[in-house]
């Protein structure tokens, strides 16, 4: 399963919950954002139980100070690169 975790951070502990992030496995891609939180993040794991895992992992660090989570349910558009490079090659 796929869910996405945006994170509210501590101040100045950016590179911090970086190393932290990039050191958990099932941490698939880290975003910085702008709006209601710091960073957003995808995740995968095996079941419901292995997702609070996950979580529990992620959050377990200091630097987090808050994390919401979104359960993917479908991907009816998965991630591509063609039709964007079709487009700029048409240009």
């Amino acid at each position: 399963m796929t869910a996405f975790a945006t994170l509210e951070i501590s101040q100045g502990q950016g590179a911090d919950v970086r190393a932290h992030l990039a050191s958990v496995p099932e941490v698939l891609e880290l975003h910085t954002i702008t709006g209601q939180g710091d960073m957003l993040c995808r995740i995968v794991a095996r079941s419901n139980a292995d997702l609070q895992r996950v979580i529990d992992l992620v959050v377990g660090f200091d630097g987090i100070v808050r994390a919401a989570t979104a359960i993917a349910l479908e991907n009816p558009v998965p991630y591509r690169v063609l039709p964007l490079v079709g487009e700029a090659v048409a240009l």
